[in-house]
């Protein structure tokens, strides 16, 4: 993946803004001189939804590819991509394949560089691979992190160019692209409708006085009204399933952090947690439970401490894990966490950013919490690849537009390195059964449906 430029980064493992990310990619991308291949757009009709949803993988050969649990159904939803082009000829390599809620279609980025210089692409295309539309092309502009309308109809897109880092939207059907805002680090979340963006700019207020919370109407692509609020120390904003509230971490009149819900117009609603440090968060898809990841510092050395709150009912809290824990994703039906904890042998978690930078191999672990039966299994171990390490970082952000759970909430989808050092994909049961190498590949994430 390609990481992205000076942004600002918590000490935690969690939450460098969604920019690195994206850079670090592309960097590798025009340093192998790669480009990523796409099939051409024919007329025909959706493929048909797999009861387990599909996998959509960057391949070791640079290009996309789905693909069912076990690996047995593929298909190729680009072709040309080109590592290692011979001489006059065109480098690609994709990247960033990202799921629309409607699990039909996919987006994902292309980058070329010949000898006029890089370029660029922005492609939605079914999950068969048809229909592919090139929604935006840039020699300047980079995208690097996207994120579909609950419609599946508009692509938000994070990118940067010599000026910084900013926002667009485009229609998946193509058609000019509108700029929202800028600024770094740069967060957002879709309201269910899918007629307003919460953006999150600039980071934590006391270290940045011009950071700031906003609403962004879609008619107007602008950013629309200014929360009264001072942005805490978080990335990502989380709109509740139900679109009535949204989840944050601000100032209280104190200069303290709290985790808080926000209404529709703004304004604080309640008041949930106090914070100790830095902290990522996200709802249940049923929109009751709100988990959250929390850095502590107050022991004999620095600690994350992952929490499940009922919303209706905040001062009763369950803590699922306490650790390196480096991100985790609410299984779709709401029962369950998965997270990831560092090996025996990783780093800390406040270094786990320079290990994604620097390509270190570490050790995760994989762990399912069962919220209704409150036990916890462990069901897998394994190194993860480059490019999942720099999605760890950036996970709350990852949560609002990516999942690694299967439909049913049966299955996992992991992004890791095997015995021979070859990046692969395993899916492993949420029981900890059926651990299996399904293809060759370096970053995998699962339909939504």
């Amino acid at each position: 993946m390609i990481s992205r430029p000076d942004q600002d980064q918590p000490k935690v493992v969690k939450k460098g803004p969604v920019f690195m990310v994206a850079l670090a990619l592309l960097v590798i991308s025009l340093a192998c001189s790669t480009i990523i291949p796409f099939s051409t757009s024919e007329t025909s009709a959706p493929a048909p939804e797999a009861p387990l949803g599909l996998i959509a993988y960057v391949g070791n050969d640079g290009n996309i590819y789905t693909t069912d649990r076990d690996g047995k159904e593929s298909s190729a939803i680009t072709q040309d991509a080109k590592l290692n082009p011979a001489a006059g000829q065109v480098g690609r390599i994709y990247q960033y394949p990202t799921w629309a809620p409607d699990g039909q279609h996919l987006a994902f980025v292309r980058f070329s560089l010949s000898q006029s210089g890089p370029e660029v692409s922005l492609f939605s295309a079914l999950s068969n691979g048809k229909k592919s539309v090139n929604t935006f092309t840039s020699q300047n502009f980079q995208p690097f992190y996207l994120s579909w309308s609950p419609n599946s109809q508009t692509i938000a897109f994070l990118g940067s160019d010599a000026s910084g880092m900013a926002q667009y939207l485009v229609a998946a059907s193509g058609g000019e692209s509108k700029f929202i805002s800028s600024g770094q680090p740069y967060y957002w979340d879709w309201s269910p409708d899918g007629q307003t963006l919460i953006v999150h700019i600039g980071g934590d207020s006391s270290a940045n006085p011009n950071a700031r919370l906003a609403f962004v109407e879609l008619d107007n692509s602008s950013l629309t009204q200014e929360l009264d609020l001072k942005p805490g120390s978080f990335a990502a904003p989380a709109w509740s399933p139900a679109g009535d509230v949204i989840a944050l971490a601000a100032q209280n009149d104190a200069g303290d952090d709290e985790l808080m819900l926000a209404g529709q117009d703004g304004k604080v609603k309640q008041v949930l947690t106090r914070l100790s440090g830095p902290v990522d968060f996200a709802w249940s898809p049923q929109g009751i439970h709100l988990a959250y990841a929390i850095l502590d510092s107050s022991g004999s050395a620095p600690t994350i401490r992952l929490v499940v709150l009922d919303s209706t009912q905040p001062d009763v809290q369950n803590q699922v894990a306490q650790g390196e824990l480096l991100a985790f994703f609410w299984s779709p039906d709401g029962q369950k966490i998965a997270y990831f904890m560092l090996g025996s042998r990783g780093p800390s978690a406040t270094s786990f950013q320079t290990v994604a930078q620097t390509k270190q191999s570490a050790s995760l672990v994989v762990r399912v919490y069962d919220r209704i039966s409150g036990e916890t299994k462990e069901v897998a171990a394994f190194a993860p690849t480059f490019s999942f390490q720099q999605v760890l970082p950036f996970y709350s952000q990852y949560q609002r537009s990516a999942t690694i759970w299967s439909p049913d909430s049966q299955n996992l989808v992991l992004s890791g390195i095997d015995s021979t050092g070859e990046n692969v994909i395993y899916t492993v049961g949420a029981d900890g059964s059926q651990f299996q190498k399904i293809a060759d590949g370096d970053l995998a994430f699962w339909s939504w449906k």
